[in-house]
């Protein structure tokens, strides 16, 4: 199972994704999300990660942290990926890996690029066309966020709202119903893949900072990073070495 990356610095926030090992569905049923939803909560509290929203689909899933500790966010992941890959293994007699490594991994700044980051997770399995809304996909964090879930939450409020920087929850709750809403009128099927295929998705001081914070660490000072703009966004991508070697081996974070 992965291990805390070197490469994932501390202080910031990451979206990650881990998808099914070769694009199987393992997480097809109820069963496998709920129990994956269920661990995830439970590594939450356990190694006291916060997360600021999360998404659990047929193949992959998504959860975005706030990185104050990077082993205790690899521990958490690990806890939800091994018990569920695990359990499935057992169950079903299924033998190799079920899960990809390393995670895919991408800085994303607060404010306003938390927010649309959150709402793209929450969003996935509307664009997959598997339901009309994600208060309809209960494996997703849009509940907790517009305060429908009141019981085993997994979403740290109280750091999202700094983060996000909103006043109380019911503000938050409000916007990010209208602002979901607002999406699904305009561009419901849009795919937006620099949320998890990018090394940093902000501003553009923030994904310069962050491409050559990658560069540094990969110690390639010729590595060349492209940035471009997208709907009042910055995006930084790796332009010449596949996106996950900048994070390390197979077994790396």
């Amino acid at each position: 199972m992965p291990r805390a990356s070197r490469y994932l610095k501390e202080g910031y926030l990451y979206h990650l994704t881990h998808r099914c090992s070769d694009g199987e569905f393992f997480l097809r049923f109820a069963r496998e999300r709920d129990a994956y939803r269920e661990w995830l909560r439970t590594g939450v509290n356990r190694y006291k990660v916060s997360v600021l929203g999360y998404a659990i689909t047929c193949n992959h899933t998504h959860v975005v942290v706030d990185a104050t500790d990077r082993s205790a966010v690899a521990d958490m992941m690990k806890l939800a990926s091994g018990v569920v890959a695990q359990s499935l293994n057992q169950r079903k007699g299924h033998e190799g890996s079920v899960w990809e490594h390393p995670y895919q991994c991408t800085r994303i700044e607060s404010g306003a690029h938390l927010l649309n980051c959150l709402r793209y997770i929450d969003l996935n399995m509307v664009r997959a066309r598997k339901t009309e809304h994600p208060g309809q996909w209960r494996w997703c964090g849009y509940d907790e966020l517009v305060g429908k879930r009141r019981r085993y939450r997994i979403i740290d409020q109280e750091r999202l709202l700094a983060l996000a920087g909103f006043a109380s929850s019911r503000a938050f709750a409000e916007y990010y119903a209208t602002s979901v809403s607002d999406k699904l009128e305009r561009h419901r099927q849009v795919r937006e893949p620099y949320w998890t295929e990018a090394v940093a998705v902000g501003s553009k001081e923030f994904v310069e900072d962050a491409g050559e914070a990658v560069a540094h660490r990969r110690r390639m000072h010729h590595y060349k990073i492209d940035i471009e703009a997208e709907e009042n966004l910055w995006v930084v991508r790796e332009s010449s070495v596949p996106y996950s070697s900048a994070f390390g081996d197979k077994s790396a974070f």
